[in-house]
């Protein structure tokens, strides 16, 4: 039975990572980005206001039957959450890809919440990696309010300061620690909220007043990013810490993208943003009426909170931008072409980029949507080096039991440490759902050492390879199948999960990760000599980016 994705809980083997200065079209008509995993591999997003997708290299943009929005996902997509079911009835739901056989995970009613207004009862907008979902739903007297839901706490709702007014979670910090979004002022302003270690903060300028809705934080919650800090040069974006409080960072109001005549599609997308209640409008799709000052939005941000992207502009047109951190108290700010150009990324003519919406843990790669001819198209920018032609698995772990009495391992103590470590060819294609792949071990490059003991894999004139797999039919792994040792003994290495929670589409370059026992559902990991063997217990799998050992 498939169980939530916890802390911890990692897909250690993802999707393959682009060349450097890439920039990927995701290839269809009338899509706009919402969300990004941890390593940029997956995306998801939103088809107008009555449907949504789910984008990684291999399968491309692939529709979430069912749902009407996908608002955010924890690091892995694992899941994604957005609403499900018939747009006036639509209620919160988890999408999970790991599993053909789970697939759509509604989230359980609670029946004193829910009554909606005719355009849905309940939408998550963010959820962390231990399974904690927030978003806005409506209480018994279908006033909307910011909400949190887990398992087993079932659903809550967060406290505010104005709890007669509308409130909304636009989503968690991956670790769990910090929610953000807005509580309306008795004016109707959406005034920027934090919810931290227990206190509900209502986020204010220098001088006292409110800004504007919170909108990212990065995995620790220790940034937090939105928009709408009133200064003289307009309606700036902002960054908020602890320590600062909340900063203004800056607005762009002579972004090209202003003087471009926006597709009819996209004009439509604005309109409809118009029929919704005003709490569940997205202000990344927002058209205001009238003449508006210049506006900057900041919309995702790196982990090390020191990369924000976003857009800017004069609504309701807006040019993608990004701040980078020089060090100074205000990150700078320009436009994500400039940025992208400057860094040797090719961006097509005919496509200008409207808003940069999310952005991976190391700020490498930015997912956004731009104006193509007729309607939205979503994009992803890679800025990473070139993809490493091996990269390296290791395990650690300590001797459990042995009894071999030959070869180099014969009298290894229990309790003794152990560390097999072995390259990977990243040649492959990535492992779907349902799915068996099997990577090419470099030759030479096997090593296990067990206290003082050293041994290598036999010389396989086919090649050894290790087997990687997702949803097997449900079971994710790695196995090293029975091989010989050149001491003329049998190792085996097999660590799986039945589940199938530790991977989504798998590519096995550019992981850069380490997991540990809590994963750990099934394993196997020894050295076979007829009727001796030794055996280990496993501590933590690692797989790395390395060229060489």
């Amino acid at each position: 039975m498939r169980t939530h994705f916890y802390t911890g809980l990692i897909a250690a083997l993802v999707a393959g990572q682009a060349s450097a200065g890439t920039f990927t079209d995701l290839g269809t008509n009338g899509i706009s980005l919402t969300s990004l995993s941890v390593n940029g591999h997956i995306a998801s997003g939103v088809l107008g206001t009555n449907a949504a997708w789910r984008w990684t290299q291999d399968s491309g943009v692939v529709t979430m039957t069912g749902f009407v929005n996908s608002q955010g996902m924890n690091s892995y997509a694992q899941p994604i959450v957005g609403a499900y079911g018939p747009a006036a009835t639509a209620s919160a739901a988890e999408y999970f890809s790991n599993s053909a056989i789970v697939g759509v995970d509604p989230i359980p009613a609670d029946p004193t919440w829910g009554h909606g207004t005719g355009q849905g009862v309940s939408t998550p907008y963010g959820v962390s990696d231990a399974g904690v979902v927030v978003g806005l739903a409506y209480s018994p007297t279908n006033v909307p309010i910011a909400f949190s839901w887990s398992t087993p706490a079932g659903w809550q709702a967060l406290p505010v300061k104005r709890p007669q007014k509308a409130s909304r979670a636009n989503g968690i910090s991956k670790d769990g620690s910090t929610i953000f979004g807005w509580n309306d002022q008795t004016t109707g302003y959406r005034s920027g909220v934090i919810w931290k270690n227990g206190q509900t903060i209502d986020l204010t300028d220098g001088s006292g007043n409110p800004v504007g809705e919170a909108l990212a934080a990065n995995a620790d919650g220790s940034v937090v990013v939105g928009y709408n800090y009133n200064t003289a040069n307009g309606q700036e974006a902002w960054r908020w810490t602890a320590a600062t409080g909340v900063v203004p960072i800056g607005v762009m109001a002579a972004a090209p993208a202003r003087n471009v005549k926006l597709p009819a599609g996209i004009r439509a997308q604005m309109e409809q943003q118009k029929n919704l209640p005003s709490e569940q409008r997205d202000v990344r799709l927002q058209s205001p009426d009238g003449f508006f000052p210049p506006q900057a939005l900041a919309l995702a941000v790196s982990n090390d909170g020191k990369t924000i992207v976003g857009g800017s502009g004069i609504p309701p047109q807006r040019s993608a931008v990004i701040w980078t951190d020089n060090g100074g108290p205000v990150p700078q700010m320009q436009l994500l072409s400039t940025y992208a150009a400057a860094h040797g990324v090719t961006l097509p003519a005919n496509l200008p980029l409207l808003s940069a919406n999310g952005i991976s843990a190391d700020g490498l790669t930015i997912g956004g949507f731009a104006a193509g001819t007729t309607n939205y198209r979503s994009y992803i920018i890679d800025f990473h080096p070139p993809a490493p032609q091996h990269v390296t698995v290791q395990a650690f772990g300590v001797v459990d039991q042995n009894n071999l009495n030959r070869g180099p391992f014969a009298s290894i103590l229990p309790g003794a440490k152990a560390l097999m470590t072995f390259q990977v060819s990243t040649s492959g294609t990535d492992v779907a759902p349902g799915q068996d792949t099997s990577y090419t071990i470099v030759p030479g490059s096997f090593v296990l050492h067990a206290g003082r003991g050293v041994d290598t894999l036999a010389t396989n004139p086919n090649g050894n390879t290790v087997d990687i797999t997702n949803d097997f039919p449900m079971s994710d792994g790695i196995h090293l199948f029975s091989t010989p040792t050149t001491a003329g003994q049998v190792f085996e290495f097999e660590l799986f999960n039945p589940g199938g929670n530790l991977f989504d589409s798998t590519d096995i370059n550019n992981v850069n990760r380490t997991f540990g026992p809590e994963l750990f559902e099934k394993m196997a990991w020894d050295i076979q000599d007829g009727n001796r063997s030794m055996t280990l217990n496993l501590q933590w799998v690692s797989v790395t980016d390395a060229a060489t050992l």
